[in-house]
């Protein structure tokens, strides 16, 4: 056989379409190719899950998913194979999603912000997008406006191309030996076939996929109707690891704690006197309440000035950074009952 010249890089770089037998290279080299296809529409119409599922304010840094999941799929093939993990090389990872076109004057602000979006991921993390323009005929982008402001509440944008790209670019890159393993994030029933037809080819596929969006096949496959070949990934399970840091908190030192009321971990800002009791956000207020409760009891407001200050400072530092998804209750509700608490002793 005649040897293929050129480097392992000019490889990846060179697009899969236009060589396939390139892209054989890195079999040579073993090197298992991984592949990630992400379905963007549907992961953006189900961010309020995520948000439910943190209990808090929620975005996903995308340049996260790529590592989590090879980290999944490397653990697994080190259980599975019984030796030291092969190698991963992600040769690409391809965006599907849409671009509204012929919007509301109102929502120009909103389409610059999703193209600057769209920007940043094909710029800055080198994924390759596939943007398909769905035409919204001077209406407004989000459906509660059209309610509240247009006398045409039942206009429905249609996008029905984003899955049939997914899958069709999908079952191609497997059918020319591009890829070893796929990285499918998505949770729509549509792609079962295109996932069967991927797993025929001799191709592995990794589920990254939301719960309660997601078919049922995905989370719970049968013994003869399979469309993963690893454990599905739910985004829940991996909340902490996914959460986009906004730049402030970066460098902004967080410590972990264990609620003494319910044992769950939570993050807190503030750090705690050796042997002080923590507590998550939803037991933090119990756990005041039962004090002042206590307190009245026997005629004493029930906190001495550093029990007052550390209560105070641990609620306050919370308010800007978020407990981890075990912790229920909002950081309003804290506020709120810091304010109550020193309004009380300042009156007595």
């Amino acid at each position: 056989m005649t040897p293929i010249e050129g480097t392992v890089a000019e490889q990846i770089i060179t697009p899969a379409h236009e060589n396939a037998s390139n892209l054989r290279l890195n079999r040579g080299h073993g090197l298992v190719r991984c592949m990630t296809f992400i379905d963007g529409s549907w992961l953006y119409h189900n961010q309020d899950m995520l948000v439910k599922a943190y209990a808090a304010p929620y975005k996903i840094d995308f340049s996260k998913i790529n590592v989590v999941a090879l980290k999944i799929i490397r653990n697994h093939l080190a259980i599975t194979l019984g030796s030291e993990a092969p190698m991963l090389d992600l040769l690409r990872t391809y965006y599907f999603a849409s671009v509204p076109s012929n919007v509301h004057p109102d929502d120009e602000i909103k389409l610059e912000d999703q193209e600057k979006f769209y920007a940043l991921l094909s710029e800055s993390l080198g994924f390759e997008l596939h943007l398909h323009q769905i035409d919204f005929r001077g209406h407004h982008m989000a459906m509660q406006d059209r309610l509240e402001k247009e006398s045409d509440p039942n206009f429905m944008p249609k996008e029905r191309t984003i899955d049939m790209a997914l899958g069709v670019n999908m079952l191609y890159l497997a059918a020319i030996d591009a890829y070893d393993i796929a990285i499918a994030v998505l949770g729509d029933a549509d792609y079962q076939p295109a996932l069967e037809r991927v797993r025929q080819l001799g191709k592995r596929i990794l589920i990254f996929t939301i719960e309660g969006s997601a078919a049922y096949d995905y989370l719970y496959p049968r013994p003869n109707v399979r469309f993963s070949d690893f454990p599905v990934v739910r985004f829940s399970d991996y909340l902490r690891e996914l959460k986009l840091t906004p730049k402030p908190d970066r460098d902004r030192t967080v410590f972990l704690y264990i609620c003494a009321k319910c044992g769950k971990e939570f993050e807190s800002s503030y750090k705690a006197p050796a042997r002080q009791n923590m507590y998550c956000n939803e037991h933090r207020i119990w756990h005041r309440e039962s004090y002042y409760a206590d307190a009245s009891n026997d005629g004493n407001n029930g906190f001495n000035d550093a029990e007052k200050s550390a209560t105070t400072q641990q609620a306050k530092e919370n308010v800007n950074a978020p407990s981890s998804p075990a912790g229920q209750t909002g950081v309003i509700n804290i506020a709120a009952n810091v304010a109550e608490t020193n309004a009380v002793q300042e009156g007595k």
